[in-house]
C-alpha cells in the first residue's frame, strides 16, 4: 500500500532507503563513502569520538564535503550493559543503566559540537548505541525520547524490522534493520517490501569486508548492493537519515 494518499517521494520513486554506517571505521571514509558518492548516493556515518573519529578529523570532512551526514553515535558508545556477559568489552562507566537524562544530553551535546566543528552543520540524526533506546534502570528507566526530540532530527531507534510509514512514523526512534552478515538477495527482500509499502526501511551496518570489524557484510555484497539501489534511482531514493526526515517533516508528516 502507498505510505499515505496524495503523498509522493522526490522525483515519483516508490520508497526510500537509508544505508547507515556505525563506528567510525577507516573502511567507511577510505572505501564506502567514495564508493556511495560516485555512484550518486547519499549516506549516513554514525561516528563516536572515542573511536576514529578524533584519530583523523579530516577524513570525516571528506566524508561530509561528499554529500554525506555524519550522525551522532555519542562521545563514548555507552549501551546498557545488560546482560553483563553481553557486554563484556564495554567498560562500567558507560554503562546506559546508570546515566541520567543530564549526563546523556550533556555528552550529546558535546558530541553534536564536536561535529559541527567538522561539517559545519546545526541538523542531524542520532544512531542509538546497540540499538537501546533507553537510560536509567528500575524505576528510573527513562525512554530517550524527549532527550531525542530537543537534540535530533531523528534518531534510528530499535532494531525492529519494520519499513517505516506514517502510520508508525515515530521520529524519536524510527527503527531499522541490520544489514550485517547479509546476501545482497536478503537485503533486497527486505528493499523490496518497502517498495510494496511506499515506505521508507533504514539499514544499520558496521564493517565492510572481512577484518573491518566483527560484525560486517561482505565487500562483494555491499558493492553489488550499491549498484543495484544505483541502477533503479529511478523508483527507490537512496539517501541519509537526515535527508529523508527532512523530507517527511517538509511534507507535513509531524510524527508522533
Amino acid at each position: 500500500m502507498a505510505i499515505s494518499s496524495g503523498f509522493n517521494w522526490p522525483q515519483g520513486q516508490r520508497c526510500a532507503v537509508s544505508l547507515t554506517y556505525d563506528d567510525a571505521l577507516p573502511v567507511h571514509h577510505q572505501v564506502v563513502a567514495p564508493l556511495l558518492a560516485a555512484k550518486g548516493l547519499t549516506a549516513t556515518f554514525n561516528v563516536n569520538a572515542h573511536g576514529g573519529f578524533t584519530d583523523d578529523p579530516d577524513a570525516w570532512r571528506s566524508v561530509a564535503a561528499l554529500g554525506h551526514e555524519l550522525g551522532n553515535h555519542t562521545l563514548f558508545h555507552p549501551c546498557r550493559r545488560v546482560p553483563v556477559e553481553n557486554y563484556g568489552w564495554l567498560a562500567p562507566h558507560y554503562d546506559l543503566c546508570d546515566y541520567t537524562p543530564r549526563r546523556w544530553a550533556d555528552e550529546m551535546r558535546v558530541a553534536n559540537c564536536l561535529l559541527k566543528l567538522v561539517d559545519g552543520r546545526s541538523e542531524r540524526t542520532f544512531g542509538n548505541t546497540c540499538c537501546h533506546t533507553t537510560i536509567g534502570q528500575g524505576d528510573h528507566e527513562t525512554s530517550l525520547d524527549d532527550l531525542i526530540s530537543t537534540l535530533f532530527v531523528a534518531a534510528r531507534g530499535a532494531m525492529n524490522r519494520t519499513v517505516i510509514g506514517p502510520g508508525s512514523l515515530r521520529y524519536t526512534a524510527l527503527g531499522h534493520f541490520s544489514g550485517d552478515a547479509k546476501t545482497v538477495a536478503e537485503l533486497w527482500q527486505d528493499i523490496e517490501r518497502a517498495v510494496e509499502q511506499g515506505g521508507w526501511i533504514i539499514f544499520m551496518f558496521h564493517g565492510v569486508g572481512k577484518g573491518t570489524h566483527n560484525l560486517y557484510i561482505d565487500t562483494d555484497q555491499h558493492a553489488r548492493l550499491v549498484d543495484d539501489l544505483a541502477g533503479r534511482a529511478g523508483n527507490i531514493w537512496t539517501a541519509s537519515m537526515v535527508k529523508v526526515a527532512g523530507y517527511l517533516k517538509q511534507a507535513g508528516y509531524t510524527g508522533r
